[in-house]
């Protein structure tokens, strides 16, 4: 008769059992040895959350008035279901109250996510109250196109709010897929950094599509200290008919 053979490692599990009777009266024994023979089953509730960094909320961004400050809203910041649809977004939180301040933001184009080409955030701003709620929806003007050789593309707006303390940046749910375009300008002169001056008098036709994450220059400006206007009625997005039928020229970064 052949005699009947078992693997180390369970006689082993099975040794302990018998001398840890708690650890398999806390599962079923036969779930509790698979276990630490090969890991957790289905069967384990206890599995590894998601990675800090994954879930990672980088908290509010602090700024004080007159100074701009630079962030990014990735796919790691927070998303939740905001008035105007769901977005990732950064909470804000200005050094003390501003009673009417200019809010100035520059947005920066990055590389698409996929294929060829530059997106762009479209931000807008979700005043809080005391109590963290949303007390009011700040759209920013017309976005005007920034581009210059030797630096990367980017649009700039302006909105006034009053009261500003705290507030969330994201984007609309519906601005995702459609795009800022424009006719850019007659001419442009910029120094290299030889010295030398680059000039273009070729008019550009610039189409970017709005993405749902982007970096972007946030500048919370006293109101009554700012000499240059701020913000128009905001402008309709332009939807993508037909992107294939698209002849405009490519955007230099």
């Amino acid at each position: 008769m052949t005699p009947f053979r078992i693997d180390n490692a369970l006689a082993l599990a099975l040794v302990f059992v018998v001398a840890v009777p708690g650890a398999a009266q806390a599962a079923n024994p036969i779930d509790w040895i698979a276990d630490k023979l090969h890991g957790a089953t289905k069967a384990d509730k206890s599995l590894p959350a998601p990675s800090a960094e994954a879930l990672r909320d980088r908290g509010p961004v602090a700024i004080k008035p007159g100074e701009p400050v630079r962030f990014h809203i990735g796919e790691e910041a927070p998303e939740a279901e905001l008035p105007k649809g769901r977005s990732h977004f950064r909470r804000v939180e200005v050094e003390g109250s501003v009673p009417k301040a200019h809010v100035r933001v520059t947005v920066l184009a990055q590389d698409a996510k996929e294929g060829k080409g530059h997106t762009v955030f479209k931000p807008l701003l979700y005043v809080l109250d005391d109590e963290g709620n949303v007390k009011n929806t700040l759209e920013f003007a017309d976005l005007e196109l920034d581009i210059r050789p030797f630096t990367r593309t980017r649009l700039n707006g302006c909105v006034t709010a009053e009261g500003l303390q705290r507030f969330l940046v994201a984007t609309a749910e519906k601005s995702i897929g459609s795009h800022f375009e424009t006719v850019s300008r007659d001419a442009v002169k910029a120094p290299t950094q030889s010295g030398f001056f680059y000039s273009s008098t070729e008019s550009l036709k610039v189409k970017l599509p709005y993405s749902d994450t982007g970096e972007l220059v946030l500048n919370v400006v006293p109101a009554a200290g700012d000499k240059q206007p701020c913000g128009k009625p905001p402008a309709k997005d332009k939807k993508d008919e037909k992107p294939g039928d698209d002849k405009s020229k490519k955007t230099p970064e």
